[in-house]
């Protein structure tokens, strides 16, 4: 109990810390601006003391009976969140960089499948942060790459045999990522519509792009948990298994 304790502690005050950085960096004389690499840093601990917290209370209220046991499915569970922490990361450098107007179309970037702006910026690598163009590519690249992920582990997962609890939650990390996806393609159609100083149709669909993204590392942290827990468990049951059969052997054995 204290070692998760100390480990939210940590994660909390340096949250925390990066918060006071990244505001006190923005305070420029009468302006208030903060950098998106800097906000986005900030956006991605948040949602690890997030995604830690919840794991904390599943261990703590999920029973052990209810818990999956598959190693590929918690491998691949792992990918998946991978590719997610990724995604978030582009979507806080969008948010930051105000870049939906950058490309207000879809399924095309400006009419372009690859635009030719990708990586216009040297170094090449500087792209990744601050060309507009090239974080709303990636961003867009990786949404494609997590449906088909998400939807093939959603098939995988179905032909294991598991609990009641996995059964009713499988479907949730597929329903909600593709909740978000509808929600990023209105709220990049919608951004050519934006007012300035005025709360309309993108801020509510941005909104809920960005809380349905939230959701869905939560649903994957949970798919996690529900095998993984149980695998360490069941290593050590046979290893108790084994070392009873080692104990009746040297005890009864000639």
């Amino acid at each position: 109990m204290v070692k998760p304790l100390v480990i939210l502690f940590l994660l909390g005050a340096l949250q925390g810390a990066v918060g006071w950085i990244m505001v006190a960096s923005g305070l420029v004389g009468d302006a208030v601006y903060v950098k998106p690499t800097r906000l986005a840093l900030h956006f991605i601990l948040a949602m690890g003391l997030l995604s830690y917290t919840f794991w904390f209370v599943l261990q703590l209220k999920v029973k052990k009976e209810q818990i999956a046991v598959h190693r590929s499915a918690f491998n691949f569970t792992l990918v998946i969140l991978f590719v997610v922490v990724l995604q978030l990361l582009f979507g806080a450098l969008m948010a930051g960089h105000k870049a939906a107007t950058a490309a207000a179309t879809w399924p095309t970037i400006n009419n372009e499948w690859i635009p030719t702006a990708l990586f216009k910026d040297s170094p090449w690598l500087i792209n990744f942060i601050e060309n507009k163009i090239t974080i709303h590519f990636f961003h867009r690249g990786l949404a494609y790459l997590l449906i088909i992920l998400v939807t093939a582990w959603y098939f995988y997962t179905v032909k294991i045999k598991a609990s009641g609890l996995f059964q009713a939650t499988r479907f949730i990390p597929l329903a909600l990522l593709l909740l978000q996806a509808v929600l990023g393609i209105i709220a990049v159609l919608a951004s050519i519509k934006i007012i300035p100083n005025k709360w309309g149709l993108y801020e509510w669909i941005a909104q809920l792009h960005q809380l349905a993204g939230m959701c869905l590392l939560l649903s994957l942290v949970l798919g996690t948990l529900s095998h993984k827990t149980k695998i360490i468990g069941t290593i050590n049951l046979q290893k108790q298994r084994s070392r009873k059969k080692s104990f009746l052997f040297s005890n009864f054995c000639p």
